[in-house]
């Protein structure tokens, strides 16, 4: 069930749909029975109703833990084209507040042909489940076992994107542009991801460029997404060994940096080694843009598109306005990586 917050968030964005004709929805474990499906026996679909999967308890150390030997197997691929029109956000315990309602609105009201939806904690572990659990069981262990909620926030952008594609944004994102304007007109049959920098526009060569994951947007199957849930799952093996600790027993002190563990430069390195070893491309050609540059099926948006704050353009006349704007909010920035369940009392 929704808790209280959840409930509010729901009513709230509900009020939504009568000012406008986008579709909005919450996704609880009720609303997944009635998701259809484009992924076969992974997903629940409309014509089939299967029992409703639990979400397995934390596993003992050294029992049932994924192993980073065993290969991935994405999910059967099927012919599809075209960036999903559909807008992914992830809501914490404590749902939306005057200022994240204000900035997913500004994006939900502006986008009215796109789908809109919020998935909550066991939202988001259930689809997990159901779009991964056949492929990759050892994914989906890792993934409910994790307790930091940063930690399973990164991981859950890239997986919505690669399954299913569309927008993802963070709560914190306001959007100031139409998202179908967001991708050059001779550029849209081409890309298949888009990033945005963060830091590039006014630095120097020894700055460590990186790319923005409070928005991206993607074609569903791409596996340079694959290639960095991959990579996370590599890494959070290697702490695992190195501390001797089960998935729920990893913690942000043994992480580090979370923007180096599983966010903006975990995707940064991915990507640009996709752009030298697929597109022969090296960061020095894509640093400093003023225009957006496709690499392969990659559109690298500058700075000033996802991060303006961020970035300065001396010897530009007239800078292009914002896409988004990212209000750093920073709720996954205390000692327990993002928002936590209150306890029952």
């Amino acid at each position: 069930m929704l808790s209280q917050h959840h409930v509010s968030a729901n009513k709230r964005i509900h009020q939504q749909q009568l000012c406008c004709s986008s579709t909005v929805s919450v996704w609880d474990l009720d609303a997944l029975q009635r998701v259809s499906s484009r992924l076969g026996s992974h997903r629940a679909s409309e014509n089939h109703t299967s029992p409703e999967p639990t979400p397995p308890e934390p596993t003992p150390p050294g029992q049932g833990q994924s192993s980073p030997e065993q290969p991935f197997v994405p999910p059967a691929e099927q012919p599809l084209s075209g960036i999903p029109k559909k807008l992914w956000y992830k809501l914490g315990p404590k749902g939306l507040n005057e200022k994240t309602q204000a900035w997913t609105d500004s994006c939900i009201k502006n986008n009215t042909d796109y789908e809109a939806v919020f998935l909550n904690d066991s939202a988001a572990d259930t689809y997990v489940i159901r779009t991964f659990g056949e492929s990759d069981p050892d994914l989906v262990d890792l993934y409910l076992n994790l307790t930091v909620p940063i930690f399973k926030a990164d991981i859950l952008r890239y997986l919505l994107l690669f399954a299913e594609g569309g927008v993802y944004c963070d709560l914190d994102v306001s959007c100031h542009a139409p998202i179908d304007d967001w991708i050059p007109g001779d550029l849209k049959a081409q890309t298949a991801v888009v990033v945005g920098w963060e830091f590039d526009g006014g630095y120097g060569d020894n700055i460590l460029r990186q790319f923005a994951t409070w928005t991206m947007m993607a074609k569903p199957r791409s596996p340079h997404l694959w290639r960095v849930v991959e990579d996370i799952v590599r890494f959070f093996h290697e702490k695992m060994r190195e501390h001797d600790v089960p998935p729920q027993g990893l913690t942000l002190q043994m992480i580090g940096d979370v923007v180096d563990g599983t966010g903006p430069r975990r995707v940064t390195r991915n990507l640009v080694k996709v752009f030298e070893e697929q597109f022969n491309t090296t960061l020095p050609e894509i640093r400093r843009l003023e225009q957006p540059r496709l690499v392969g099926d990659v559109l690298v948006l500058p700075g000033h598109s996802f991060a303006a704050s961020m970035n300065k353009y001396p010897g530009m006349k007239v800078v292009p306005p914002p896409l988004v704007i990212h209000h750093y909010a920073g709720s996954w920035k205390n000692e327990n990586g993002g928002e936590v369940a209150s306890k029952a009392t």
